[in-house]
């Protein structure tokens, strides 16, 4: 039913594509790809493609944005998602005038590709998905709505958010690039969300902050920068706010569920469970059993930082 082209100059990521996630599930029965610039305009124009994914910055010296427009001049109306190892701000700036529908980072997240091809067929090719049973809708980890309940400019500036969440972004940078006024743009995303810009930014951070923790052994102080974080401390308030237990708690929760299930697999009792047993009726002195502090920690993460 529909077809994808993927342009990138690095054989394995076009390759790699390809088998990330079950494409046919969404309709996309035929898939080619491309290295440089003018195989992308020659097989775009041979195939027609319904969706592009291409690289903000070809091989040949060529960049992806310039493609994107080519296409468009050409009469070629596929959505344009851009792939890139580049999380800087103007990349993303001239994705948007280019209209590109999404900006996905390398190494490509899944959940992330999903969402936008999801996002192309509903919104843009007018399809519809073939859930199965059990499927979850295309929707916001923070807000918890369909993406398509968004206005257009709603779903631009979440766009930009997971874009570029790593780094400082202001709804003025983002008027400007939209040569609205931020005020303006403001007041949409909050009757859209019910939140402000900063709130959401906060919370997405929040979220990706969670994943990470999660599915990483990164330091704390390692996530606390990853997501946007200059000073540990604020990440601290911001994330025990959000969730109720703090990013150390959330660890040490993720460690006795895996010592629990490694003790079931082996047929014995999990370690945390072995001592508190041993100690049922032991009374520990003063302060011993109270749990180490979190600022310990952050001196350990590696001290204090400066401003968001």
């Amino acid at each position: 039913m529909y077809r994808l082209l993927v342009v990138d100059d690095e054989k394995d990521i076009r390759e790699n594509i390809q088998y990330l996630i079950d494409w046919s599930r969404y309709g996309i029965n035929q898939i080619e790809t491309a290295a440089t610039y003018e195989e992308a305009v020659n097989k775009a124009l041979d195939i027609r493609p319904h969706i592009i994914l291409m690289d903000v910055k070809l091989g040949d010296g060529r960049w992806g944005y310039e493609l994107v427009e080519h296409l468009r001049a050409s009469g070629l109306k596929a959505v344009c998602g851009m792939i890139s190892g580049y999380d800087d701000f103007q990349y993303i700036k001239r994705a948007m005038q280019a209209s590109a529908k999404d900006y996905l980072l390398k190494p490509i997240n899944v959940e992330e590709l999903e969402q936008f091809v999801e996002r192309a067929i509903v919104e843009e090719l007018k399809g519809r998905l073939p859930l199965k049973s059990g499927d979850a809708p295309d929707v916001d980890p923070v807000l918890k709505v369909e993406y398509g309940t968004l206005s257009r400019i709603t779903n631009k500036i979440i766009m930009i958010v997971k874009g570029n969440y790593r780094n400082s972004l202001s709804l003025v940078g983002i008027g400007d690039m939209f040569c609205m006024s931020s005020k303006y743009i403001g007041r949409i995303f909050l009757q859209d969300t019910g939140m402000k810009f900063s709130e959401y930014l906060m919370a997405y951070r929040m979220v990706q902050a969670k994943r990470l923790i999660e599915s990483t052994g990164d330091k704390i102080v390692v996530i606390a920068a990853q997501v946007g974080y200059t000073q540990l401390n604020n990440f601290y308030v911001h994330f025990k706010e959000y969730y109720g237990f703090s990013p150390k708690a959330l660890r040490g929760m993720e460690e006795t569920e895996k010592n629990a299930y490694t003790a079931e697999r082996n047929g014995t009792e999990s370690p945390e469970n072995a001592h508190m047993a041993g100690n049922e009726k032991t009374e520990l002195p003063g302060n011993a059993g109270e749990p180490e502090s979190e600022a310990g920690e952050k001196q350990q993460e590696g001290g204090a930082y400066g401003k968001i």
